[in-house]
C-alpha cells in the first residue's frame, strides 16, 4: 500500500511525467534534462529525488558523472495506463507552463525536445498524423505507436527515412508528453527522422541559440 501511494504522488505532478518520458528516451544528466524541459536544475533535482523513491528512476555513475534512468518496463506500463484512461494529470499545468502559455513565446509554438518536434507545431503534427490513420495507439505494450502501411508510404515520400528509425537502438515511435501544451507529441527514432526530414525540406530552421525553431513554411504544405 505505502509503494503504491508512493508511486501515485510520484506520477501526480505534470513535471516528473515529463522527466519520465525523457528518460525512456535514454539516461539523462540533471543540466541535460534541466534544459530539454525548460526546468530549474534545484527543482528537477528534487523530483528526480522523488521518482528515486518511488522506484522509478535510478541513478548511475559514469566517472565523476552522475546521469539518471528510467526504470523501463515498470514506467512503459503506469504511463501506458495513464495514456489509456486519458488522466486528467496529463493535462495539469504548473505555474511556469501558465506564464508560458500567456506569454506565446516562440518557443511555446515550436521547439525541439531532444531530436523531435515539440510545442504546438509538434502536438498538431502529431494529431494530424493520427487523424490520417498513419500511426495508430499501439495496445499492451507501453505507450507506443505503430505506423501502418500508408503511414510507412506516406513517410517514405516525404523524405523520412523509416528504416532507418525501425534500426536504432531506441524507441522507435512513443507519445512524448510536452511541457507547454500538456499533451503529447512524437518522440523516438521516428519523431527524430521526421524533424530531419522537416529540416532537409525547409519547412523548419533550427536558431543559432536555443531549442525553439523558426517555421519558413507551414507544416500543412508538408502534409499535402
Amino acid at each position: 500500500m505505502q509503494d503504491a501511494a508512493r508511486v501515485a504522488g510520484a506520477l501526480s505532478e505534470p513535471s516528473r511525467l515529463a522527466i519520465l518520458n525523457a528518460l525512456l528516451e535514454g539516461e539523462g544528466t540533471v543540466s541535460d534534462l534541466a534544459s530539454r524541459l525548460g526546468l530549474a536544475q534545484p527543482r528537477l533535482s528534487t523530483h528526480l529525488a522523488r521518482l528515486r523513491t518511488a522506484g522509478l528512476v535510478m541513478r548511475v555513475s559514469t566517472g565523476r558523472q552522475r546521469a539518471y534512468r528510467a526504470n523501463t518496463a515498470r514506467v512503459k506500463r503506469l504511463l501506458d495506463a495513464l495514456y489509456a484512461m486519458g488522466s486528467g494529470a496529463l493535462r495539469q499545468s504548473s505555474p511556469r507552463v501558465g506564464r508560458e502559455r500567456r506569454r506565446d513565446a516562440p518557443l511555446r509554438r515550436a521547439r525541439t525536445c531532444y531530436d523531435h518536434l515539440a510545442g504546438i507545431e509538434g502536438v498538431q503534427l502529431l494529431q494530424e498524423m493520427r487523424r490520417r490513420n498513419w500511426l495508430l495507439q499501439r495496445a499492451r505494450k507501453g505507450p507506443a505507436y505503430e505506423l501502418t502501411a500508408s503511414g510507412v508510404r506516406a513517410l517514405v515520400r516525404r523524405g523520412v527515412d523509416v528504416d532507418a528509425a525501425r534500426a536504432a537502438r531506441r524507441r522507435f515511435a512513443a507519445p512524448c508528453l510536452d511541457w507547454t501544451e500538456r499533451q503529447p507529441h512524437l518522440g523516438g527514432a521516428l519523431g527524430a527522422g521526421i524533424l530531419d526530414a522537416l529540416l532537409a525540406g525547409g519547412y523548419v530552421r533550427r536558431r543559432r541559440k536555443g531549442r525553439d525553431v523558426r517555421i519558413v513554411k507551414p507544416l500543412a504544405g508538408w502534409l499535402a
